[in-house]
């Protein structure tokens, strides 16, 4: 199964009311959408207010993506840190369906590059 084939049955599975294909046409307006033979990952620009811990309307100071999924030992996180247009002070994924996590774009970057297969 390809990273977008993943992508595609976790969506389904865990939201069935938000269809997968919508879901990357909105990414694909007002997003960013990466997809290769290892990775496939849907991202967006948002505010995030740390004081409040959620997000809110504002210009963006972090990258939240919605949806990752990989092939092999590829690593999603890794891969969005490398080719993220530009940095942002935070970096968020929901890990499961509802566990939000936030970090600091650039600690995150440094963690990511002592991981192993680097």
């Amino acid at each position: 199964m390809t990273p977008w084939q993943k992508a595609q049955h976790w969506q389904d599975e865990h939201d069935p009311t938000k269809p997968f294909w919508e879901l990357v046409g909105e990414h694909m307006s007002a997003g960013y959408v990466w997809s290769t033979p290892a990775v496939f990952l849907l991202a967006t620009e948002v505010c995030w207010n740390p004081q409040e811990e959620t997000f809110e309307p504002g210009p963006p100071n972090c990258w939240f993506v919605r949806l990752a999924a990989s092939a092999g030992h590829s690593n999603p996180v890794r891969e969005f840190l490398r080719i993220a247009p530009h940095p942002h002070p935070y970096a968020a994924w929901c890990r499961g369906t509802f566990d939000l996590r936030v970090y600091d774009f650039a600690r995150l970057t440094k963690l990511t590059r002592k991981m192993k297969g680097n």
